[in-house]
C-alpha cells in the first residue's frame, strides 16, 4: 500500500514539471513575431514592419544599410508593434538589415529590400569624354547614361534608354540597356572634322546636349615656296616663305595654331631657323635677306609628323660704293656714304665691320651699323699704341682694304 502511494505521488509530480517546462518553452519561442509579409518595397514609400507581442513588451529595432545605421522604436497599437522605417532609409535602394532587440539581446532578425522607385520621374546623369578627339576611325569618346528615379537611386537592370547622336547632316539613335547600374555608348571619330552633339532618353526624360569635337589628324608633307622683291643680299628686304595648304590624311585643314619650322642652311653650312603657325591650313614665315652673297637650302617641318620638299634660294652680291675717310691724326674713321644696288644709300642699320691689322696681323674686328650712309670708328690712342696699322672695311659682301697708316708722330 505504501509502495502504491509512492508511485502515486512521483506520477503527479513528473506531470507538474512537465507541464511547466512546456509552458515556459512555448512563452519564450512566441515573444514576438513580424506580421509583415512583404519583402520589398518601392523608394520613397512609407516602409513598416509590424510584429506581434505579448505582455505589453516594447523592444527596439536595430537597423542598417550602406548608408548608416540607427536605432528606432515602435508605436504600439494594441497588441502590435509597428516600427516605421525613416525616409533617410527607404528613400535608398538595397538591403535593409533589421535587428529586433529586446533587454539587449537579439530576438528576430532579416532584412528587406528597396526598389527604385519607377512611378516618380525619371533623371538623367550622363558624362561625355574625351570632349576632343582625333579625326579617322582610331579615337573615341565614351558617352556614360545614368537614369535614376527622383530619390537618385540608379533604375533597375536592364532599363531601356535612347542614345542620340547628330554629326553635320547624320542623325542617328540606338538603344541601350543599364548594366551594373549605367548605360554607354561608344562614340567613334569620323574622317571628316567637326562636332559631334549627343543626347539620350529614358521613362520621357530627355538629358542635355553634350558635345565632342574631331579635330583633323596628323599633318601630311607639304610643298614651301618662297616670295621676296629682290634677290640682292642688302640685308634689309625680307624673303617671305610659304607653305601649300597643310591638310591631314583624310583632307581636313590642320588646325590653327600649328607650328611649322623652316630650317635653312646656308654656304657655311650654319643653320638658321624661322617659324610661323598656320592660319587656315598655311603657314607664313619671314626673314631677312642675308648682308653678303649668298645660298640658302630651306625645308619645313611640322616636327615629328610632316615635312616639306627642300627649296634652293640665291642672294646676289650687291656692287657697294663707299669712301673711307680718315681725320688728321688717322683716329677717326669715317666710312661713307655708302651706296647700294640703284646709287641710293643703303638702308639704316647695315652692318659695317672694320678689320684692324698690325704687321699683317688681325689686331681686332670692329662692328657697327649705318646711319643715313655713313659709319664711324675710333681708334683710340690708349689701346692702339703700334706705330703703324692696316684696314680692311667690309659692307655687305664688298671689301675695301686701306693702306698702311703711320700713327708714330700722330696723337689724339
Amino acid at each position: 500500500m505504501r509502495k502504491s502511494n509512492y508511485i502515486s505521488f512521483f506520477i503527479v509530480i513528473t506531470l507538474l514539471i512537465s507541464a511547466f517546462s512546456i509552458k515556459t518553452e512555448s512563452s519564450t519561442s512566441d515573444k514576438f513575431k513580424l506580421e509583415t509579409v512583404e519583402k520589398s518595397f518601392l523608394a520613397g514609400t512609407k516602409v513598416t514592419l509590424t510584429f506581434f507581442t505579448e505582455n505589453g513588451k516594447k523592444p527596439l529595432l536595430f537597423i542598417h544599410n550602406s548608408y548608416g545605421s540607427t536605432v528606432i522604436s515602435p508605436k504600439k497599437v494594441e497588441a502590435k508593434l509597428d516600427f516605421i522605417i525613416p525616409p533617410v532609409f527607404s528613400k535608398k535602394t538595397g538591403i535593409l538589415n533589421w535587428t529586433l532587440i529586446y533587454e539587449g539581446k537579439s530576438q528576430l532578425k532579416s532584412s528587406i529590400e528597396i526598389l527604385p522607385n519607377n512611378t516618380t520621374k525619371t533623371l538623367i546623369e550622363s558624362y561625355l569624354g574625351p570632349r576632343s578627339i582625333q579625326a579617322g576611325k582610331r579615337d573615341y569618346s565614351m558617352f556614360v547614361i545614368i537614369p535614376t528615379d527622383e530619390f537618385d537611386n540608379p533604375l533597375l537592370e536592364n532599363t531601356s534608354l535612347k542614345i542620340n547622336q547628330q554629326f553635320l547632316d547624320n542623325i542617328t539613335s540606338t538603344e541601350e540597356k543599364t548594366k551594373n547600374l549605367i548605360a554607354w555608348n561608344t562614340i567613334m571619330a569620323k574622317e571628316k572634322a567637326g562636332s559631334i552633339l549627343v543626347s539620350s532618353s529614358c521613362n520621357s526624360t530627355n538629358s542635355n546636349e553634350l558635345t565632342t569635337i574631331i579635330y583633323p589628324s596628323n599633318p601630311t608633307n607639304f610643298i614651301i615656296s618662297f616670295n621676296r622683291n629682290h634677290d640682292f643680299a642688302d640685308g634689309n628686304q625680307i624673303t617671305e616663305l610659304t607653305t601649300s595648304k597643310i591638310v591631314d590624311e583624310f583632307g581636313n585643314t590642320i588646325s590653327d595654331g600649328t607650328m611649322v619650322v623652316f630650317n635653312i642652311v646656308n654656304t657655311e653650312n650654319t643653320i638658321l631657323k624661322t617659324r610661323a603657325t598656320t592660319i587656315n591650313g598655311f603657314a607664313k614665315a619671314k626673314i631677312l635677306h642675308p648682308d653678303s652673297k649668298d645660298i640658302w637650302s630651306v625645308k619645313g617641318f611640322v616636327n615629328g609628323l610632316a615635312e616639306s620638299n627642300t627649296i634652293t634660294i640665291n642672294y646676289e652680291p650687291i656692287t657697294t660704293n663707299f669712301n673711307v675717310h680718315f681725320s688728321e691724326n688717322n683716329r677717326k674713321i669715317t666710312v661713307g656714304p655708302i651706296e647700294s644696288f640703284m646709287n641710293q644709300l643703303i638702308p639704316d642699320g647695315a652692318l659695317v665691320k672694320l678689320k684692324i691689322f698690325n704687321n699683317n696681323n688681325l689686331v681686332e674686328t670692329k662692328t657697327g651699323t649705318s646711319y643715313k650712309g655713313f659709319i664711324t670708328f675710333e681708334i683710340a690712342a690708349e689701346f692702339y699704341r703700334e706705330n703703324s696699322y692696316s684696314f680692311i672695311v667690309e659692307v655687305l659682301g664688298n671689301s675695301k682694304e686701306i693702306e698702311t697708316k703711320n700713327y708714330a708722330t700722330k696723337t689724339e
